[in-house]
């Protein structure tokens, strides 16, 4: 099993506009709601790639019941806690004259007190059955800076591999923990590591590409992690045998592109998933150095099944 944990849950409303006029009114009689979030998404391709997984996150407020029955309508195994902050909303906008995806995030408001000894205790239950635990997403204000860091070092002192897909202070806090895999975008990574604040995730100034190579080292040789970058449309890098590779994302052009929403997050459990298939080696091993190109492949595959899909965090 697959522990995906992501304590910053999001109800998803995408917009789908022929045309998009700023400053005037825009209408549409198309348009969905979703149990989202990162983890969410993770989870539930997961799911649709037919890993078991279960999510742990919290919710609360007047949406807290919305947010739930969403989940289960697609079949996620989710335990939250009641926060008693209300789930947030994100709203996409996709505008089909120009192709483009637009994301309006609310941010999370502050958990109750409770709320973080409640999480632990799920994590407790659920850890020790699990093989793999993804950490994704930032943490609602309110919780322990230290919490994701105690949940990685637990998992590895289990031996249960950990992926993660956060930023700033808390990767920061895992790494010294020695988890497998860190997976970032561009951004984040250089604003995490490069003191750097780039605007967009498609990133093409070499000299940062060229320091985001040059950190891969520092980090594989102190905490014994694989990092992976993506970059929007532009190569995927990762760490491998002492060295910085590129896999170029093969443009596909027999299903159009029509929400980019989440294609991190599927990603991601396409990633899990290819390594989960050849028994989760150890990124030091053979094993997993000559696989970790056939890992990204896949999880390429499963971003771009994600892209065709209006909704975020499908992939079929």
């Amino acid at each position: 099993m697959v522990l995906v944990v992501c304590l910053n849950p999001t109800l998803q409303k995408t917009l789908v506009f022929s045309s998009l006029r700023e400053g005037e009114v825009n209408r549409t009689p198309t348009y969905y709601l979703d149990a989202s979030g990162k983890g969410v998404n993770v989870a539930r391709v997961l799911g649709q790639l037919n890993i078991p997984a279960v999510h742990l996150t919290h919710a609360g407020g007047m949406f807290r019941n919305v947010f739930l029955t969403l989940a289960e309508q697609d079949g996620l195994w989710i335990h939250a806690p009641d926060s008693g902050s209300d789930v947030r909303f994100c709203t996409t906008l996709l505008n089909r004259e120009k192709g483009t995806t637009t994301e309006l995030v609310e941010e999370a408001q502050p958990v109750l007190p409770s709320t973080e000894g409640e999480v632990r205790k799920a994590f407790q239950n659920l850890i020790p059955a699990s093989h793999c635990l993804v950490i994704s997403g930032t943490r609602a204000p309110g919780y322990s800076e230290t919490l994701y860091a105690e949940f990685v070092q637990q998992a590895k002192e289990l031996g249960i591999r950990v992926v993660l897909d956060i930023r700033g202070k808390d990767l920061l806090s895992c790494l010294p923990y020695r988890p497998d895999v860190v997976k970032t975008n561009l951004a984040e990574f250089a604003s995490t590591f490069l003191d750097s604040h780039p605007q967009g995730e498609e990133i093409r100034d070499q000299t940062i590409v060229d320091r985001v190579g040059e950190v891969f080292l520092q980090l594989a040789e102190k905490y014994g992690v694989v990092s992976i970058t993506t970059n929007g449309k532009e190569d995927t890098l990762y760490y491998n045998r002492g060295n910085v590779s590129r896999m170029h994302v093969e443009p596909n052009a027999t299903l159009p592109v029509l929400n980019t929403t989440g294609c991190g997050d599927a990603f991601l459990a396409g990633f899990v998933k290819a390594w989960k298939e050849e028994g989760y080696p150890e990124p030091s091993s053979q094993a997993f150095q000559a696989g970790i190109a056939s890992y990204i492949e896949e999880a390429h595959r499963v971003a771009f099944l994600n892209a065709v899909h209006v909704r975020p965090g499908r992939i079929g």
